[in-house]
């Protein structure tokens, strides 16, 4: 499955904490369906079928799209200096 890292729940709860969204918030994964490249924003609830990962005190929702592309991935990121997000 696809795990997330204690800096990347850090990372989301800083991101969620700056903008004006409920508590149920999180970082959406999903895939463009055009390019069919891996894309992340925040959303306000997770879709019907997307996947909840709570970790931290962050939730991450993954769409079905992108679930297959991300198993055994783990989604790191840098929070020190400019931020960002990483998968390996």
């Amino acid at each position: 499955m696809f795990a997330v890292s204690d800096e990347a729940a850090l990372l989301i709860r800083r991101l969620v904490d700056r903008q004006d969204l409920p508590t149920s918030a999180g970082l959406r994964l999903a895939t463009d369906p055009e390019s069919n490249a891996l894309v992340m924003s925040l959303a306000p609830q997770p879709r019907k079928r997307d996947v909840v990962i709570e970790h931290g005190g962050a939730t991450t929702f993954v769409a079905p799209n992108a679930a297959r592309r991300l198993i055994g991935q783990t989604l790191r990121a840098q929070v020190e200096g400019r931020s960002a997000f990483y998968l390996s």
